[in-house]
């Protein structure tokens, strides 16, 4: 992953601003003030310019990361063709489940604009087994509901999907 890191400190408007943010965010869904203050110094930021890619099919995930500005597109590269999968905003998340899996990166992730991102690393998080294992449960859990809320909109799309495939076959029929 090739970014521009911040320095760790953070101003107290921009404390305000990434609390804010986390509050709204379902891997930090049920923590308390407490609890998201402890994680903000753990994070750090990275910058990308519109068609750099975050992170590439294929390796090894590192980072948790939380867009503060612009957007990001996952593409899979199948053969010769590129297939977009999902596209995340400011507020939105990703990278989560790979982290905690034992999987490369199945897609790549690419800056549709300049991007602007808080990073929440592999090392960060797994350092708070030992240090706050009440707080690294509460992460590990909300990773798992977000993980299943995907794979439920997922298995709802392309069940959809055949749906209407099979109302077309039936109606050439």
């Amino acid at each position: 992953m090739n970014t521009k890191k911040s320095k760790p400190e953070v101003t107290y408007k921009e404390k305000q601003l990434i609390f804010s943010m986390l509050n709204k965010i379902s891997l930090f869904g049920g923590l308390t003030a407490g609890e998201l203050e402890c994680l903000i110094p753990m994070l750090t930021t990275a910058s990308f310019k519109k068609g750099e890619a975050v992170f590439t099919q294929g390796e090894s995930p590192n980072n948790i990361f939380i867009i503060q500005s612009g957007e990001i597109k996952i593409v899979k590269q199948l053969d010769e063709t590129e297939v977009e999968l999902v596209r995340f905003k400011e507020g939105n998340l990703f990278g989560e489940t790979e982290l905690i899996g034992i999987f490369k990166y199945i897609a790549s992730a690419i800056a549709i604009t300049d991007v602007k991102l808080l990073v929440f690393s592999k090392s960060a998080l797994y350092s708070l087994h030992s240090k706050n294992t009440k707080l690294f449960s509460k992460i590990i859990l909300n990773v798992a509901r977000e993980s299943c809320r995907r794979t439920a909109n997922t298995d709802e799309y392309w069940l959809g999907e055949l749906a209407k495939l099979r109302k077309n076959h039936k109606e050439q029929i």
